[in-house]
């Protein structure tokens, strides 16, 4: 926030740039730094032991290409029982992240069909494509404050006296809560881009013939994170980034028949 307001000081009325170029390195700083350096403040990471199921992952991994070059074990049963796996790193180095949870709970091919599900996302270049929503969403936000923040008119509005320099934390303060009906709708726009990324990382699992098992995992993960699995449709889309367990597993269903009956025709 410091930096904003220096940038805003310097830069007048064209800081929209360079605010956005300073949000955004930061973002990738912090994306390259928080696999090594962030995240082990909080937990343990310990290499996951040689064995049956290391072994698959890492044939996994190699059946599709997948850059990976660590494999660590959390202890995320530390804080609570919520089970889940997730990748991080740099495009051309990935480690995978398992935690205990999981490995406890869980198959090896319930573990495989979760991994394949976040390769999915790998494969699909989802967090690529939800860095670039997010940074329009960014470069939105201040395009539009640089039209209101020297806009006397803006702060009589709520009350404050016309100056010739308004101080520029209370101006941004004022636009966030002018900004909220605009956010609602980038939050139900960034819920839909989350949820159709869930649905096609579901879709690459079905593909790799795990379709069977990232449903029985699901029903797993739902049971052990204590999830709330019963909203309106129209809820669900509104507020949830993912969708519900049973619509998952519905769809990833749907997925299974269809390519059964593909793979019978092609026979």
């Amino acid at each position: 926030m410091a930096a904003f307001i220096k940038i805003v000081e310097y830069f007048g009325d064209s800081f929209f740039f360079y605010v956005w170029a300073a949000f955004f390195t930061f973002q990738i700083f912090m994306i390259s730094i928080a696999p090594s350096l962030i995240m082990p403040l909080f937990n343990k990471f310990t290499p996951l032991e040689d064995g049956s199921l290391k072994t698959r992952i890492n044939a996994l991994a190699e059946q599709v290409k997948f850059p990976l070059t660590k494999l660590f074990l959390i202890d995320g049963s530390k804080r609570s029982s919520h089970s889940n796996a997730y990748f991080t790193g740099l495009p051309w180095s990935k480690r995978i992240v398992l935690f205990d949870t999981l490995i406890e709970k869980s198959s090896e091919d319930e573990i495989l069909a979760v991994i394949g599900h976040e390769i999915g996302h790998w494969a699909k270049s989802h967090l690529l494509k939800t860095l670039i929503f997010s940074q329009a969403n960014l470069s939105l936000i201040f395009l539009l404050f640089s039209a209101f923040f020297r806009n006397n008119s803006f702060y009589a509005s709520f009350g404050f006296t016309p100056v010739a320099r308004q101080p520029i934390i209370i101006g941004f303060m004022l636009f966030m809560d002018v900004l909220k009906p605009i956010e609602c709708v980038m939050g139900f726009l960034s819920n839909m881009i989350s949820r159709k990324h869930e649905y096609e990382a579901d879709a690459y699992a079905v593909d790799l013939d795990y379709g069977k098992d990232l449903c029985s995992a699901l029903t797993v993960l739902v049971k052990e994170n204590l999830s709330i699995e019963g909203a309106d449709p129209l809820y669900s889309a509104y507020h949830h980034s993912h969708p519900l367990t049973p619509e998952r597993i519905s769809t990833i269903q749907k997925l299974m028949k269809q390519k059964e009956e593909a793979e019978k025709k092609e026979k």
